[in-house]
């Protein structure tokens, strides 16, 4: 078996770079995750649940920000990397693209922070009722730039193929610094702590990203180049549905706790979050394979290499299925455990961390589907699709959260994953005669 295997992966490139890499980034991730748990169990013995609940919604809104001001670069240039990594000019395409994001990126997320630093007692008491959130959400808009920035300088790493290093940006070096900051913390703000050490973890990290590709750059030999073929109007055109995409996204997954907010209390947030943080290790196969496979995707897709994409895209959803299972069965078996490591409040969480947990065995039973349509040039139908799933569940929450409070967020975060996932399967599988899911005996 060992030696079949083997040879397999001597015939198979793709599967080779699929593995290894995925290997790598599971390590990375999985380090990650633990430190981001680790974060929260400190903040959650320090300060509660209510200061849990500061916490995620701090990163939860800087994260929702920053990608509206993004503008959808952060998954058109891992395209476009992928794209041009091949190509003979590559040099100057890489430059390009670098020049293009950093031009058309930084002037919209200054005017965000200042927009935000100046209505943030508006915010704080009209939206959260919450005066705390004043002082956040300044910390926040000082913080947005860096991390609109970070967040897009970490997808171009990713698609030179780079994977150590921007996995290790992306997943572990912000909570890393988070919590050395809180433990060696000359700060005093209580549970503000946790705001600041995120926005000094931001900066660092930032300057980790931006100073990494400025020498990957400079590396490069410059060369004398032909006509242009590549605009910043095609970079625009390609991101802008991508932008809509992705902060539809959040909103699928952030909106249910800033509802949970407006309607509850902070510490519910706290611990519902315990609960889509932990049930988010489902699907952490998912996140580590499409972390490999976006750029594969691309470079298969572009350079008409159909056969092989369908393979990669049958060996990733196969991967994914599998390690989701185990993980899935082991969360709904010790949940009350786990849940009783943050401390004695977030075992209320229980049922909702298995409701929490189907919807991310459905998203992982689907596949890499939205990563495939994006690095495929079907990114116009993936926002069509996400954008009616977001009307739904928006109005769902509406009417849901209000009565039912963590169980009405748990059940709409779930039909929302669904509705999403198997329509955008059912299109790649009937429109495009590609396959992104996997269900075990089903031969399709």
């Amino acid at each position: 078996m060992i030696q079949k295997l083997k040879q397999t992966l001597v015939s198979d490139h793709n599967l080779k770079e699929l593995l290894t890499g995925s290997s790598i980034t599971f390590v990375l991730k999985v380090l990650g995750m633990i430190l981001s748990y680790l974060v929260v169990i400190l903040i959650s013995t320090r300060y509660g649940a209510e200061g849990v609940g500061l916490y995620s919604l701090s990163l939860k809104t800087l994260t929702s920000i920053s990608v509206f001001c993004a503008l959808g670069f952060n998954v058109s240039v891992l395209r476009y990397v992928g794209q041009f990594n091949l190509n003979a000019q590559a040099n100057h395409y890489l430059r390009k693209i670098f020049k293009y994001f950093i031009q058309l990126t930084f002037p919209v997320t200054v005017i965000m922070s200042l927009l935000i630093f100046i209505l943030s007692e508006h915010i704080a008491l009209k939206v959260f009722g919450n005066e705390n959130y004043i002082k956040a959400l300044k910390l926040i808009a000082f913080g947005l730039p860096f991390f609109t920035l970070n967040l897009i300088n970490v997808e171009f790493i990713r698609g030179l193929k780079l994977l150590k290093v921007s996995e290790f940006l992306r997943s572990a070096n912000i909570y890393l610094v988070i919590g050395v900051v809180m433990l060696i913390s000359f700060l005093n703000y209580n549970e503000l702590n946790s705001v600041y050490a995120l926005v000094i973890a931001v900066v660092v990290t930032f300057c980790f990203s931006i100073s990494f590709i400025i020498f990957k750059l400079s590396s490069l030999n410059s060369s004398i180049m032909r006509a242009e073929s590549f605009t910043r109007k095609d970079f625009l055109k390609t991101s802008i549905p991508m932008m809509v995409t992705t902060v539809s996204s959040l909103i699928l997954a952030f909106s249910g706790l800033f509802f949970l907010e407006a309607y509850d209390s902070t510490a519910t947030v706290g611990v519902y979050n315990v609960c889509v943080m932990l049930s988010q290790m489902v699907s952490l196969p998912l996140t580590v394979v499409n972390t490999i496979s976006a750029p594969k995707f691309s470079e298969l897709y572009w350079n008409d290499k159909y056969e092989s994409l369908k393979r990669v895209l049958r060996q990733s959803s196969k991967l994914i299925f599998w390690i989701s299972i185990v993980v899935a069965l082991i969360l709904i078996m010790f949940s009350g455990f786990i849940l009783r490591i943050f401390g004695e409040e977030f075992v209320l969480g229980k049922e909702i961390l298995w409701i929490l947990v189907l919807g991310q065995i459905i998203n992982a039973i689907t596949g890499s589907v939205g990563i495939f349509l994006n690095m495929t040039g079907h990114q116009k139908v993936l926002k069509n699709i996400i954008l009616f799933t977001v009307i739904l569940v928006v109005l769902s929450y509406y009417f849901l959260i209000p009565v039912y409070g963590m169980l009405g967020a748990a059940l709409v975060s779930v039909f929302g994953i669904a509705v999403l996932n198997i329509v955008s399967a059912f299109y790649v599988y009937k429109k495009l005669n590609y396959v992104t899911f996997y269900i075990p005996f089903l031969k399709v």
